[in-house]
Parts: C-alpha cells; sequence; structure tokens
C-alpha cells in the first residue's frame, strides 16, 4: 500500500483529509507529520513546517495510538515505554505523555503528542560518505555519522548499508533496534537483528554473523560504547550515527567522548542536510575536511587491520 494511503486509514479522519488533499510533490517531501492533543496538528514537508486547521480531541488521540498499534496496544507497551511505536517500513511514531512506573516497569499512559517521522530510500544518499567507508585496500573502516536530528542520518545509514552488501560485496549486518533502518524487510542481502536494545543486537550479531561492517544508529549509552569497542577489538567495521550538531558537542557527550579517547572510529563525518559531509575528522578528532576522499589514517594497530583484512576475504 502506497505510503500516504497507508497512513490515511490510520490518522483521524480530518488530518486524513488533510493528508490526502497533498500534492504529489508535497506527499513525496513529507518528512513528519506532529499532532499535539487539544492543538493544530503540523506537516513537516521539505524541511519546512506547515500549521494545518486540524486540532485532535483527547478521544481521537486514543483511537490513533490504537491504530499505530494495529489495534492490540499490549504489543507495543515495551516499546512505548521508551518512547516511540516502530510503523511498517521503517517508519516510527514518537510518543510522549505521562510515564507511570507499575510493578517496576516503566508504562507510557495519557499521551499528548505524537509525531509521525516518515522513513524513505533514497538511493544514492550516501555518495558523500562512501569514499570514508573502506580503506586503500578495500577494507571496511569503522565511521561515526554525526548530525542533528532531521538532517538524514538514518536515510545515509540505510543507502550505505546496501551500497556496501551489493555494490562492494561486504557482509553488513545491521542492530535496527527501533526498526527505523530495515526491520521486517524480506529480500535484503543483510544480516538484521530487529527490536533487541543495540548492545544485545550487535554481541548477537558478532557471534553469529560473522560479519565485516555491523551498521547502527541512534548510539548514546554506555553499553552501546562497550559493544562498539567490542566491535574494534574483534576487527569489524562500523557504521554508526549519533546526535550532534558539530565536534564539540559530540565530545560534551560522555559515550561519545569514551570512544573517541579509545579510538573506536576510525572517522567522523559531521552531516548537513540530505547527507552532505560539512566536516570529516581523523580518529583523534582532528579535522581534516569533508573533501570527501576517505584518505583519513586509520591507526589501526597490525593485528586488528590483519583480522579485519582476514574478515574482508571471506566475502571474495
Amino acid at each position: 500500500m502506497p505510503l500516504r494511503e497507508q497512513l490515511c486509514t490510520r490518522l483521524p479522519p480530518p488530518l486524513a483529509a488533510a493528508l490526502a488533499a497533498l500534492s504529489a510533490k508535497e506527499a513525496a517531501g513529507l518528512e513528519e507529520i506532529r499532532i499535539y492533543a487539544g492543538r493544530a496538528a503540523e506537516l513537516t514537508i521539505d524541511g519546512g513546517c506547515r500549521v494545518t486547521d486540524v486540532c485532535v480531541d483527547a478521544a481521537q488521540m486514543d483511537s490513533l495510538l490504537a491504530a499505530l498499534c494495529g489495534y492490540a496496544l499490549y504489543s507495543c507497551e515495551r516499546q512505548m515505554a521508551d518512547g516511540y511505536i516502530p510503523l511498517e517500513g521503517g517508519h516510527r511514531a514518537g510518543v510522549c505523555g505521562t510515564m507511570t512506573k507499575e510493578e517496576g516497569a516503566w508504562r507510557m499512559s495519557a499521551v499528548s503528542s505524537v509525531c509521525i517521522r516518515i522513513s524513505r530510500a533514497v538511493p544514492g544518499s550516501s555518495r558523500a560518505v562512501r569514499p570514508y567507508l573502506l580503506d586503500a585496500d578495500g577494507l571496511p573502516r569503522r565511521v561515526l555519522l554525526l548530525g542533528p536530528p532531521g538532517c538524514g542520518k538514518t536515510t545515509v545509514l540505510r543507502d550505505a548499508s546496501l551500497w556496501l552488501a551489493e555494490e562492494r560485496d561486504v557482509h553488513v549486518a545491521v542492530a535496527d533496534e527501533r526498526e527505523e533502518l530495515f526491520g521486517a524487510q524480506p529480500d535484503l542481502r543483510l544480516h538484521v537483528v530487529s527490536g533487541a536494545d543495540k548492545a544485545r543486537a550487535i554481541s548477537m550479531l558478532l557471534r553469529s554473523a560473522a560479519p565485516q561492517v555491523i551498521v547502527t544508529d541512534e548510539i548514546g549509552r554506555p553499553e552501546d560504547a562497550d559493544a562498539l569497542l567490542d566491535c574494534a577489538r574483534c576487527g569489524v567495521g562500523v557504521l554508526a550515527s549519533a546526535h550532534a550538531g558539530s565536534m564539540e558537542d559530540a565530545m560534551a557527550r560522555p559515550v561519545l567522548r569514551r570512544l573517541m579517547q579509545e579510538r573506536a572510529f576510525d572517522c567522523c563525518l559531521l552531516l548537513g542536510r540530505h547527507g552532505c559531509v560539512l566536516e570529516a575528522y581523523d580518529q583523534a578528532g582532528k579535522e581534516r575536511g569533508g573533501d570527501g576522499h576517505g584518505q583519513l589514517g586509520c591507526g589501526c594497530d597490525g593485528d586488528d587491520r590483519n583480522q579485519r583484512r582476514r574478515l574482508s576475504a571471506l566475502g571474495r
């Protein structure tokens, strides 16, 4: 089912009508649907905010949540406690409201707003970062993509994963915690673990999938750092993303600062909108410019390089 029709079956009728009224060009540029209880809903189209004349009341919000969960709210309780509902096709509905703790477990109740983020495959969106993903010998490197929310990091990760797997014959494994990258999509030349937290998924993939590259998004927890450092020690390439508007912002986050200090990444790329590389940093966090030539020194020791060469040979 086309995306617009899929969303219209779940949205309150007035908002579904506003969505259906968009032109084909506007619908193609739709990025977010922001819905507030008692306030006008908003559409983000090509980065611009459009305020609708549709207000959703509490009863409509309850109906929306039920529809987003496939009319089985219990099936999404764990995800809602983490602030989101995974949707088919890699889309995601972020939910905000009152959190309550029952029998030691957090639950989301009295939802006050929903932000539906639209996921799209954009072929070629990773073109600017591709030169950084493999070293001069064609071996996978460990790369961190930085950027503020909404700049397209997930879109770039998705396209880069497919490029590595399908065009460079790299064994790619994906830790897709929130089912935004690939979820349950079939017929992909990828190993995907979805729904599990990143650290658990990465551990599973290292043990079971013999990956050459592990891909994950939105790192930021201490256990994420532990898992990524395990990848480094195993000689496995990494492609990950994190929220940060600059290298200074990244270094202000304890988990990212630790990863940089322990040289978990060969390089970090600061992305602008639509996946352009604004700045590139080497393993020590020193700016080397966003020239897109992928010539940053990886700084790997011999054992690590030999291990990555061995893993790379498995896919040749």
